[in-house]
């Protein structure tokens, strides 16, 4: 099954929900040319994933301890649109999302907090797993709700 993928105006334009993740670029994230390292822009969207997840009750590091089913990473994808130096900060926003029955795709806009310049767009999938056997299990249900609230995502 192909992952699910919001079209490039449709995270442009999307409202944003969920708490905000910022963070100020630090030394170790750009690379040689001065900028942030393409893969940081993808590290960042996952803090801000894991920020979502909390938020719609389901605490991710509190659920590994309990041995409740995690999500691993699917897919991912970016687009980069302008760069983002040291000292910059970054204000990163789901803007939007869609449920399966077993995984969640939600999309990212990443801007730079001093002028609000669209930098990148991410896409995060993960797929919702049973820890001992890595079979799909559904979203759980604090997760579907609170996405289906706040995001009004599409099932499909």
């Amino acid at each position: 099954m192909p992952a699910h993928r919001f079209a490039r105006e449709e995270l442009l334009r999307g409202t944003p929900f969920g708490p905000a993740h910022r963070h100020e670029v630090r030394l170790q994230d750009v690379d040689a040319a001065g900028v942030v390292f393409f893969a940081r822009h993808l590290e960042f969207a996952h803090d801000g994933m894991i920020r979502l997840l909390a938020a719609a009750g389901w605490p991710v590091p509190e659920k590994l301890a309990e041995g409740a089913p995690m999500a691993p990473l699917r897919h991912a994808e970016g687009d980069f649109l302008a760069p983002l130096r040291f000292g910059d900060a970054v204000l990163v926003r789901a803007v939007a999302a869609h449920l399966r029955e077993t995984e969640i795709a939600v999309g990212f806009r990443l801007a730079r907090e001093e002028d609000g310049t669209v930098v990148s767009l991410v896409q995060l999938v993960h797929v919702f797993v049973d820890p001992a056997t890595f079979r799909r299990v559904p979203v759980p249900a604090p997760v579907r709700a609170w996405l289906r609230g706040e995001a009004h995502a599409a099932e499909g």
